[in-house]
């Protein structure tokens, strides 16, 4: 249906101006008719309904004339108004795009890592620096998509460390302390890079996360802690041998003793002494000393294959063998395997006498520990048994007696003839 035409406010008073315009040209023409009559009464009436029609439509065109200059007055006021609301509007976007550049700026100026997400956790906006930082995780196009989405591709193409192999795992633990902790979380990159995570919720529910790369101090830490470790090797490790030294041997015999008393286990221990080591040194030179040294204790270390057995350089040309577990038929099988071992390295004496070939001498002593007894005990009456061996005639096995184990640490122990 066609919309009714606007009707102009002027058509009434221009037409009644047009009727009284009509009335005075008929009026006119009736005067000529009658000039030189003497009927004047209705052309006076028709000349008078003219002219007051004529005034009376100048009056309405008047007050239209009037009521359309207030509208057009209203109209263009509110067309100011417009025209300044649209102003304004753009100067506020003029000045939030200014803001967001200088925002972007800022963030752009920073040495790490900016992300924004919304309340929804969707990617708002990330600087430069973090788009370097995080390179091959992060692109233009992902303005708008979901953290979870952007982590979960991330790590399924294997470009976090910690996440391969168990991504829906991880991925859930990432997603379960999302904005909630406090302290940074560190992750490994593929590309080798560490980088600490820090999240802060804001008021209105936006997520800022600052990344900052850390593989310098990690790498730092990781230096400091190997070199510590090195350093605690080397504590515990005889420089000649590449054995225990004596300070590992205690450590691990405290250690291995708390553990027997707790589960009632055995525990035996095999005192080796070189014999005729002296001669030895004498006759081919310290240099040769030394290397025959690292021979035995290859030659001992062949015979220790069990978890926890240890076997260490006691001191001078003396070997521990600390055999956690084992009871003394044990202890009896791996000190012959020693007694073998040597022979099968045929270190070459130098002096047919007594022996072409350096041999030991082994005291086996075997303990149930307990709270009531010191570790010490067992060294001693391992190491009275090896004395013992020697002053029999050297090369051979000798296990501790009861009397063994009631000396004490500075009791003289009896020690073969002195060599001529």
């Amino acid at each position: 249906m066609d919309a009714p035409s606007k009707v102009s406010p002027l058509k009434w008073p221009t037409l009644l101006a047009g009727a009284a315009l009509g009335c005075e040209v008929l009026a006119w023409a009736w005067t000529t008719r009658l000039i030189g009559g003497s009927e004047l009464t209705g052309l006076l009436w028709l000349a008078g309904t003219g002219l007051l029609a004529l005034l009376v439509s100048l009056v309405w065109m008047w007050r239209v004339m009037r009521r359309m200059r207030h509208t057009l007055r209203r109209a263009q006021t509110a067309a100011l108004k417009v025209t300044k609301h649209q102003q304004a509007m753009q100067l506020a976007q003029e000045e939030a795009a200014r803001a967001r550049q200088l925002l972007a700026a800022s963030l752009d100026a920073l040495d790490v890592g900016i992300e924004i997400y919304d309340e929804h956790d969707r990617l708002l906006m990330f600087n430069q620096r973090s788009s370097q930082m995080l390179d091959g995780l992060q692109r233009r196009d992902d303005i708008g998509k979901t953290f979870e989405s952007l982590v979960r591709v991330n790590a399924w193409r294997g470009l976090i460390v910690s996440a391969i192999g168990r991504e829906e795992e991880w991925l859930q633990q990432r997603l379960h302390v999302r904005g909630r902790h406090t302290a940074p979380l560190l992750e490994q990159l593929s590309s080798g890079q560490w980088i600490n995570t820090y999240e802060t919720r804001t008021a209105d529910g936006h997520l800022v996360c600052t990344h900052v790369d850390v593989t310098e101090q990690v790498h730092r830490e990781q230096d400091l802690e190997a070199s510590n470790n090195r350093l605690a090797r080397q504590s515990i490790t005889d420089e000649l041998t590449g054995l225990g030294n004596r300070r590992c041997f205690d450590q691990t015999l405290a250690t291995e003793w708390q553990r027997a008393a707790r589960s009632g286990a055995p525990v035996s221990l095999l005192m080796v002494d070189i014999d005729h080591f002296k001669r030895y040194n004498d006759h081919f030179g310290h240099p040769a000393g030394d290397e025959a040294l690292r021979r035995v204790a290859h030659a001992l270390g062949a015979c220790v294959r069990r978890a926890g057995e240890l076997v260490a350089r006691y001191g001078g040309e003396e070997f521990v063998l600390l055999l956690p577990g084992a009871d003394q038929n044990h202890a009896l099988v791996t000190a012959q395997q020693c007694m073998d071992s040597m022979q099968r390295e045929a270190i070459a004496h130098g002096d047919p006498e007594p022996t072409p070939f350096l041999t030991c001498s082994i005291g086996v002593a075997t303990v149930l520990p307990d709270a009531e007894r010191e570790p010490k005990t067992l060294v001693n009456a391992a190491d009275v048994a090896m004395y013992r061996a020697k002053s029999n005639g050297r090369a051979r096995v000798e296990i501790a007696e009861q009397a063994d184990w009631d000396l004490g640490e500075n009791t003289p122990r009896t020690r073969p003839t002195p060599l001529t």
